[in-house]
């Protein structure tokens, strides 16, 4: 148990030390130009902050003027933040400029796109940016790359654990070393599956993960194969005075923590790469290890426990069913304190993955979630039938081997089908995975999933995407959708734009009606022939116009609350006097006033903790300012703290 205490926290600190911040896809953060900015003179560069690292092997930055002339230098490289690229310019006149950004995630591979624009001088403001286009659906070769990496590493981690700690001694070493060898194949052949998918575009980052896997796969596969004498020679021992022979479960003790090991380390790699990495936090990468190590234990002990005891042993006599039964038990046992951590592990996962509990139903993340789910309870069930029908029948000595592989086959297929939907969830983005839209918000209202997207988080020009859907299906040829816009602050009146179908279920309308910073509602209404009109509102924070007193980010979460965070001036120098305000909106859309803002800072030098004022007077309810005599140049991280109920942070980029 020692040894694998100390396996257990290599393989955790070897979790933490290789994993890094990242989302579930590379999606725009902020750049420099901002979104929308009116720039005095040309910049030399454009940086661009995405919420993950991304690969500049598979990333690409163009800036076009209006008539599709490309002016950037084609070199594409880090821009010096962990989470961020560059492209060099060549001198660009006045006008307007169009940034077409392409980021493949060095997390897990996958490609995301989308734009923003920008005006040199004092031109019109190029057409708005487009919603960016959702991520292509993954792949046949990355889901079956994922299905033969995960089956392998569940069969060869369950396995190791079976015959370690729940075996009874004397198994037939043969059929170990076949599950072994299984499962090291199939981990080698699911890691060169998804290699061949990435191609060409394959992260560093990701290509060393699989590597280690397939080196795993192949430690698997190479103890299976240790010569037959050195496994099975009796290994002798003195106790009390005598000579005791003790069978094959010491001589294979080395031989099982190796494979053990080798299990732990191509689970760690699942969890490297996978949604759980991508939040950034030590508690989802340990849900996700947990989540991974309960499910391998579980369902490849299942399949050892087959091959190696139940179709391997018989229970002719009272002693024999005796000794399966007591096997069944500890594993039964083992079984169930796996089921709660997988369990437990998967609930609180899923709670940080899905808008709504529509969600289970409505999206392609939600169903391959569900059938999991409904999978594990109904080989839960078998399992709980097992351990309260045949295993007191075993320990009583009464035959009943028959029923139990009978039973123990059908959970095995069952996991086989389990295992596929793992990996089309891993293969997925979760509804709640943040979209490279300023705001994004989901609704459900009268059947319908109503999903507002907002381009840019900036007063002035942009474009409004609804997606419709009923359930699974886009809602296509709708009479009418309209988009009604008031300001929550002042009375500007109602505006309304009428959105066009682009595509299956999206609804697009470009304008001006968010003409001044402050709260805005959006009210959308839905027409469908031969029904009522379907309605609901967003509440959207607007940040000032880009230009020279502010820049727009996406909003921040801090506990109840929506924030809208922008500075003065926009592009923030070293040593000069810098404003940072924020514009708190509550759950109902209204501005929250009254609260005691705090801001804590960490970035290249010291600065100490600031408190907010509040001049409704001068900027309306619900805004709040820092003043900051000046900072140093870099990237600073600016914590916002609204009381005791919840905090957020905020990136701030000081130039020289």
């Amino acid at each position: 148990m020692r040894r694998l205490a100390v396996i257990v926290a290599c393989v955790l600190g070897g979790a933490v030390l290789l994993s890094g911040a990242a989302e579930a896809h590379a999606n725009y953060v902020r750049s420099n130009p901002a979104s929308d900015a009116r720039l005095v003179k040309a910049p030399a560069e454009i940086r661009i902050e995405f919420s993950e690292p991304p690969d500049p092997k598979g990333s690409d930055i163009q800036v076009l003027d209006t008539n599709g002339v490309r002016h950037d230098k084609r070199d594409v490289g880090l821009s010096g933040d962990p989470n961020g690229l560059r492209v060099s310019l060549n001198p660009i006149p006045d006008g307007g400029y169009v940034v077409a950004w392409t980021a493949t995630s060095a997390v897990d591979g996958h490609t995301t796109r989308g734009n923003f624009v920008f005006v040199i001088g004092n031109g019109p403001i190029p057409r708005p940016p487009d919603v960016a286009e959702a991520a292509p659906p993954p792949a046949l070769l990355e889901i079956g790359g994922r299905v033969l990496s995960y089956a392998g590493i569940a069969l060869g981690l369950g396995t190791a654990f079976f015959v370690l700690f729940v075996a009874p001694a004397g198994v037939d070493p043969r059929r170990e070393s076949w599950l072994l060898s299984i499962a090291g194949v199939l981990i080698v052949a699911g890691s060169v599956a998804l290699v061949a998918d990435q191609g060409p575009k394959l992260p560093p980052r990701l290509g060393i993960m699989l590597a280690v896997r397939a080196f795993a796969g192949l430690v698997l596969a190479a103890v299976s194969i240790t010569p037959r004498l050195a496994m099975t020679r009796p290994v002798a021992a003195i106790a009390g005075g005598g000579v005791m022979t003790i069978g094959p479960l010491a001589t294979f003790r080395p031989r099982r923590m190796i494979a053990l090991a080798a299990g732990l380390t191509a689970a760690m790699t699942a969890t490297l790469v996978s949604h759980a990495t991508a939040l950034g936090s030590l508690k989802s990468m340990a849900l996700d290890f947990v989540h991974v190590l309960s499910v391998s234990v579980w369902t490849g002990g299942v399949v050892a426990l087959l091959s190696c005891v139940l179709l391997a042993r018989r229970d002719e006599t009272a002693e024999d069913a005796r000794v399966l039964g007591a096997t069944v038990w500890r594993f039964s046992v083992t079984a169930m304190i796996a089921t709660a951590l997988l369990i437990t592990a998967g609930a609180l996962q899923a709670f940080d993955r899905l808008v709504l509990i529509n969600d289970l139903y409505e999206t392609p993340y939600g169903i391959a979630l569900a059938v999991k789910i409904a999978l594990v309870l109904v080989a839960l069930a078998i399992g709980a039938f097992n351990l309260l029908r045949w295993g007191p029948r075993l320990r009583a000595g009464i035959r009943a081997r028959t029923a139990l592989v009978r039973d123990t086959m059908a959970e095995t297929g069952i996991f086989i089908v389990i295992i596929v939907a793992a990996s089309v969830l891993t293969a997925l983005a979760p509804p709640a995975q943040p979209s490279a839209s300023a705001f994004d918000q989901t609704q459900h209202v009268s059947g319908l999933r109503l999903e507002m997207l907002v381009a840019s988080g900036g007063a002035g020009p942009n474009t409004y995407v609804l997606r419709v859907h009923q359930g699974l299906a886009p809602v296509t040829g709708a009479e009418k959708v309209a988009l009604r816009f008031t300001m929550v602050e002042h009375d500007m009146g109602q505006q309304e734009l009428v959105a066009t179908e682009r595509a299956a279920g999206e609804y697009v309308a470009q304008g001006s009606p968010t003409a001044m910073y402050g709260t805005w509602k959006i009210q959308t209404i839905v027409r469908l022939a031969g029904k009522e009109d379907v309605s609901t509102i967003f509440t959207v924070p607007v940040g000032a116009p880009g230009g020279p007193s502010s820049t727009p980010a996406p909003p921040l979460t801090i506990g109840p609350y929506t924030a809208i965070v922008f500075t003065d001036p926009a592009a923030p120098q070293a040593g000069a006097p810098i404003t940072l305000f924020a514009l708190l909106v509550g759950t109902d859309g209204n501005p929250v006033i009254g609260k005691k803002l705090h801001a804590t800072f960490s970035g290249p030098a010291s600065q100490g903790p600031l408190d907010a004022s509040e001049d409704r007077a001068a900027f309306g309810p619900g805004r709040y300012r820092f003043d900051i005599a000046g900072l140093e140049a870099g990237t600073w991280k600016v914590t916002l703290a609204v009381g005791n109920e919840g905090t957020g942070t905020y990136s701030l980029v000081v130039s020289r």
